[in-house]
């Protein structure tokens, strides 16, 4: 069975599902202090490539496997953040219709005038979990196996297209993550700062079994050189290696816990 920490301090258990259940719905997450620099900013416009879609009334809380969606939230308060595709965002940013973006730019992109970027402490490669007893040991082996993935995460179609491998899509991170738990599928492709942040918790100890990136992603901030200094500074705090590490643990955290509540199966052994 599941043997997570929550089972075996009951109080605490509740108190944290309690907290993570609503620090998770609707992605309406604060983890940076919203001071006064963040209300100066209020009203710009930020931009990610993907914002996951609203909950369905009585669905399940889910937490989003992109980070910067969570440190978009940060920055943004309340006020919604853009689903912007790259190629539209530089496209924006140099015609001032978007004030920054948060995501993967490969390395060789060319920006436009007026377009400042840096990368961000967070690796967006592409790690594979599995159980620890797998005979899978390279990528090439997933061709005909396989793989959960996550709506949200940034791997769909990739897989399979490079590895021949049976992608199995789930809206979440905490639905697929699920699915390799219980047999559904023999390994877990995202983040790869993501997933070794949920590797650190003991009861996934049987799915650590890794495969190392295949390529290499970072995560990355676009801004427009003319930004305020105030939006300049509250996107550069949110995306901070000390509030990315404190994110990050948290959103694994909230993962792990997600699927904790949801499995009422065996692992498959």
């Amino acid at each position: 069975m599941f043997n997570s920490p929550w089972m075996l301090n009951v109080p605490w258990r509740r108190r944290a599902g309690a907290a993570i259940v609503g620090w998770s719905v609707a992605v309406g997450l604060i983890w940076l202090p919203a001071g006064a620099g963040a209300q100066e900013a209020g009203g710009w416009r930020l931009g990610v490539a993907q914002v996951p879609g609203a909950p369905v009334p009585g669905a399940k809380p889910r937490t989003p496997v992109r980070i910067e969606v969570l440190a978009a939230q940060a920055t943004q308060g309340s006020a919604p953040v853009q689903a912007v595709a790259l190629d539209q965002a530089l496209a924006q940013l140099r015609d001032g219709e978007l004030d920054a973006w948060v995501g993967v730019v490969p390395s060789d992109a060319t920006l436009p005038d007026g377009v400042q970027r840096r990368d961000v402490a967070w690796s967006a490669s592409p790690l594979a979990i599995l159980r620890t007893d797998t005979d899978i040991h390279d990528w090439a082996a997933l061709a005909g196996r396989t793989v959960c993935l996550s709506a949200d995460g940034r791997y769909v179609g990739e897989l399979s297209a490079r590895f021949a491998a049976i992608e199995q899509v789930y809206p979440s991170a905490a639905d697929a993550l699920l699915a390799l738990r219980t047999g559904r599928c023999d390994a877990a492709v995202e983040d790869e700062d993501f997933l070794r942040q949920l590797l650190k918790y003991p009861e996934w100890r049987k799915f650590s079994a890794q495969l190392a990136p295949y390529r290499q992603g970072t995560l990355t901030r676009l801004w427009r050189a003319d930004l305020p200094v105030a939006g300049r500074e509250v996107l550069r705090q949110a995306l901070s290696p000390a509030v990315l590490r404190q994110a990050a643990q948290e959103q694994a955290k909230a993962i792990a816990f997600e699927v904790y509540l949801d499995q009422s199966v065996p692992d498959c052994h």
